[in-house]
This record gives structure tokens, sequence and C-alpha cells, in this order.
């Protein structure tokens, strides 16, 4: 019986002092190791807070010193970029006051637009193409503004200098357009060629087919923007700007834009298109392009005849030889009809 009472009574015991022993064990952590863990943990979150924190300022102070070298360096190369811009523009300024006193003192003829090769330095036409819009400086310096001969009461009127601050309008078929629509469409094609409605006025009927354009300014500076305004309309290769003007009925009449011409010039461009018709008799199978400004007729795009005027009632043809035995067109027979023509008196002979 002892010895059963015994081992009945060992199990609580044991129980008990376990639960004794996780008592202790629990003080002595909250009393000796909880605080001695805290303490270290605070003292390693010091450490790395503090060195975060140099780290990331020593970041912060060479970011702020590079941002104001960068900004010293680009305020440098903006001021000496200002300095030459105002160089620059005070040159520029200099120029044109020379270049108004020089007009303004000069007793120079005003220029002839050219309707090709060389305007002036850098301003050339190649064959087929449009003139690149032309500078002040390149049209002022060129020769033109250096001729020495002007109309005057002993120059006949054939051969009469032309007005090249002026332009000359007409309307397809001879349909009447009122001047303040026809002034309406110049002034916008004006605005494309960089004019304003202050540089020219338009002159005629208030219902007519024909107008003129007089460009403002001094006769140099005029003749500058009549050719400015003149080659903006051709596109090259033949091409011109759509040119319409509308009538009372809100029709889209088309119209056409011509320099001065003198009479010498009129009868070769008259004569070159009737050659052309001689051409295109002897010559059925081929096709044949004519040049007005200067009195040639191309074939293959090479010239087979130029119509020289030496005279007010005479006439005669400049032949590229190789060229019209290649065509295969009688010389004489050709030259008989245009010959014909001239005396006879026929249109523009």
């Amino acid at each position: 019986m002892s010895k059963e009472g015994e081992r009945s009574r060992s199990p609580k015991s044991s129980k008990t002092d376990d639960s004794d022993l996780e008592t202790r064990m629990l003080a002595l952590w909250t009393k000796s190791i909880q605080p001695l863990v805290t303490e270290q943990n605070d003292t390693f979150c010091g450490v790395v807070k503090g060195m975060v924190v140099g780290i990331v300022s020593t970041e912060i102070k060479d970011l702020e010193n590079k941002m104001q070298t960068g900004f010293v360096e680009v305020n440098t190369k903006f001021g000496k970029l200002e300095n030459k811009v105002d160089e620059s523009f005070s040159d520029v300024k200099s120029t044109l006051e020379r270049l108004e006193k020089a007009i303004a003192t000069s007793s120079a003829p005003p220029p002839m637009p050219q309707t090709g090769g060389l305007l002036g330095p850098g301003i050339a036409r190649s064959s087929g193409q449009g003139l690149a819009a032309p500078s002040y400086a390149g049209v002022v310096g060129s020769p033109a503004f250096q001729q020495p001969v002007e109309n005057d009461v002993t120059t006949p009127a054939f051969t009469r200098k032309t007005n090249p601050t002026k332009l000359f309008s007409n309307m397809h078929g001879k349909e009447k357009v009122s001047k303040r629509n026809f002034t309406k469409s110049i002034v916008n094609l004006a605005l494309e060629a960089n004019l304003s409605e202050a540089d020219f006025c338009v002159s005629g009927n208030s219902l007519d087919d024909r107008f003129d354009i007089q460009f403002s300014g001094e006769s140099r500076i005029a003749a500058v923007k009549c050719l400015q305004f003149y080659e903006s309309l051709q596109l090259g290769r033949g091409k011109w700007k759509p040119q319409f003007a509308t009538n009372d009925t809100g029709t889209d009449i088309q119209f056409y834009i011509a320099p001065d011409k003198n009479p010498c010039q009129m009868r070769k461009e008259i004569l070159c298109k009737h050659l052309k018709g001689i051409l295109e008799n002897l010559a059925i199978d081929k096709t044949f392009f004519v040049k007005k400004a200067t009195g040639s007729i191309y074939a293959d795009k090479r010239v087979v005849v130029s119509v020289v005027i030496t005279g007010p009632e005479s006439a005669r043809l400049d032949w590229c030889h190789a060229k019209r035995i290649d065509l295969g067109i009688d010389q004489g027979a050709a030259e008989l009809s245009f010959s014909s023509h001239v005396v006879s008196g026929g249109p523009g002979s």
C-alpha cells in the first residue's frame, strides 16, 4: 500500500515542479534577458539609422553641388549666346543702315526682273526649274542695278525698257470681274509670297477683264517685291499656282499674270507661236514646244530654231541645223512660210 501511494503522488509533484520552473524562467527573461535584447536592438537600429542618414546626406550634398555647378555652366553659356546674338543683330542693323543710305544716295536705275540666268550672288536658275526666293542683298548687288540706260524721249517704244515694278493681269475669255474680288485674290497670293497688302496697288475699272498691279516703295525695292511676287507663282516644270477671282455670279474665273513687255518682246512671242505651227506641218510626227521668253522652239528637249527680231517690221530665224536635219525639216520651206507671214502683215508680224 505504501508503494502505490508513493506512485500516485509523484506525477502531481512533477507537474508542479515544471510549472515553477517555467515561472522562474519567465521572470528571469523579463528581468534580465529582455532588457539586454531591447538595449542591443536599440543600439543596432541607431547605428543603422546613423549610417543611412550619413550616406543619404552625402549623396544629397553631392547632387546639390553638381546642380549648382551645372546651373553656373548653363548661365555662362546663355550669357555667351546672348552676347553673340546681340553682336549679330548689331551687324545686321549696321548693314541695313548702310544699304538704306546707299539706296537713298544712289542714282542707279531700277533692276529688270530676269527670266533666267544669274540674278545676283548665289541666285541662279537651272533649266526647267523655278527660282528660289532671291535674297535682298543678292538682288541689290546684282548687275541689273548698274544698268546705265534709261528710257527717254529718244527711246523707241518698240525697244523701250520694261517696267520692273509692275505686273499686268487679264481674265480668261475676257470675263468681267470686280476690282474688289480681284484685289482679294491678289492679297491672298501676296501673303503666300511674304508680302502684305501695303506692298502693292491694283488699278483698273470697277468691273473689268484687265488689271494692273503696281508695287510700292523706292524703285529698286519695288522691283524686288515685284520679282518676289511673280516668282512665287511659279511651281517649277512649267506649272503655276492656281489664279482665280470670283465674278458677280459666284463663278471662279481664271486670270493670268505677266510682267511688262515691250512691243519687240511681244512680237517675238507671237511670231514664235506661228513658227511652231509651220514646223508641225513640216514634221507631223514630232511634238514641238515654245519658250516665249527667248523666242525658241524645242523638240526632244533641244532647240530647233529661234526667232530673232531685227526691227519693227523684220525678223529672221536662227537654226540649230543638226537638230533640223535630224527632224527632216526643209529649211527653205519653213523660211518661205515664215517670211510670207511676216511680209504679208499677219497677226504679230
